[in-house]
């Protein structure tokens, strides 16, 4: 009866969301029914915030955007941590928090395995989220001898949309299963609540095909505009491919601003071809100009992500209040003895190695928004 009991649940909330959004047509995928049924792995489940503020912010995600978006939180200080008003007080906002950075390098890339297995998407997206529930992780992946503890998490931060559209849904009803409420973040939301709170009349959000589905269902009521550039293989080229696209779906409608749904964009680049735009050197440059309003300007997602974070924890006081520096713990997917991936707790030395490569990325080697949209 006790298995029953859970499963039961599934079907009750197999459709339901953290912010309630519902995917018509799309039932929970059976990896979630199976860790109902497997008592070890929903304890697991039940347990999830039963240590109060105690556990980490786990932030999950293909290892270079998990890796960027993870800087960007242990380098946050524009709040006071006192009163929690705007400012900089020399002290990182995230002061006292433990952070588990997933950097699920066994799985990415996500776009293709979106393309490619949707379900397999989804499934992968509860597996990690279930392995920064654990309290355990490897030194090495084929030594299943080898077990290092691990905090649980609190919080989970999705590094990218794709598990936004593949994956949230389903950790959200396996949590609500066991009772618990989930606090999930994600791109998609953080960015659009940021529009919502900044009073935006007319927004663009830049995204690549496999995510539109997310950010029109996050819209809601906003007057966003979802579109998947093809032009060319550089930042400039696909912007303004965006501002033609704009233009011909909201003729004479000014634009405020566009959602950039990559942690890897050069928002410099972005802003130098606004001014360039702005200096009305061609025809198209100065119909571009006309549409973008007097403070047009770029929304990207770790900061609202950032913010969304710290807005969450003094909302749920769930800060910890310790006097220190923000701990972080590194960890990466990889191949086990049986085939399966495990979490993999990794060093400083093969940490570098990561950054060494981000600094070598140009904006030609991302995969974000230059693949044309074939759909």
């Amino acid at each position: 009866m006790k298995k029953l009991i859970p499963f039961i649940a599934v079907l009750v909330l197999f459709a339901v969301s953290c912010r309630d959004r519902k995917v018509p047509g799309r039932d929970t995928i059976p990896y979630v029914k199976q860790l109902a049924e497997d008592t070890t792995a929903f304890s697991l489940v039940q347990a999830y915030r039963t240590q109060g503020s105690r556990g980490s912010i786990a932030i999950i995600g293909e290892p270079d955007a998990a890796l960027l978006l993870s800087e960007a939180f242990l380098q946050a200080d524009v709040r006071d941590n006192i009163d929690g008003k705007a400012g900089n007080d020399r002290l990182p906002d995230f002061a006292g928090e433990a952070f588990d950075i997933i950097m699920d390098a066994y799985n990415a890339p996500y776009r293709r395995m979106a393309e490619a297995s949707p379900d397999s998407l989804r499934e992968m997206a509860v597996r990690c989220a279930m392995m920064s529930l654990d309290t355990v992780s490897y030194a090495h992946a084929l030594d299943p001898q080898s077990r290092l503890g691990k905090k649980k998490a609190k919080i989970f931060v999705l590094a990218s949309s794709l598990l936004a559209e593949f994956g949230q849904s389903d950790l959200d009803t396996l949590l609500k299963m066991a009772s618990r409420e989930p606090l999930i973040l994600n791109p998609v939301d953080a960015m659009m609540d940021h529009v919502r709170k900044a009073s935006l009349s007319h927004v663009a959000a830049w995204v690549t095909a496999p995510v539109k589905p997310a950010y029109e269902a996050a819209a809601g009521e906003l007057d966003c505009t979802v579109i998947s550039p093809v032009g060319g293989t550089d930042v400039r080229s696909a912007f303004r491919d965006l501002l033609r696209q704009y233009r011909a779906l909201r003729p004479n409608r000014v634009l405020d601003a566009v959602l950039v749904d990559s942690f890897s964009m050069d928002q410099e680049e972005l802003k130098a071809e606004v001014e360039h735009i702005h200096r009305q050197i061609t025809e198209e440059d100065m119909a571009f100009d006309r549409i973008l309003a007097p403070k047009f300007h770029f929304i990207e997602p770790m900061s609202c992500l950032t913010e969304a974070c710290y807005r969450l924890l003094r909302e749920k006081n769930l800060f910890t209040h310790d006097i220190a520096y923000p701990a972080v713990r590194y960890y990466q997917t990889e191949e086990g003895t049986d085939g399966d991936f495990v979490l993999v707790e990794i060093g400083s030395a093969y940490l570098e190695g990561y950054r060494s490569r981000l600094m070598g990325i140009s904006d030609k080697e991302s995969d974000f928004v230059y693949v044309p949209d074939n759909d």
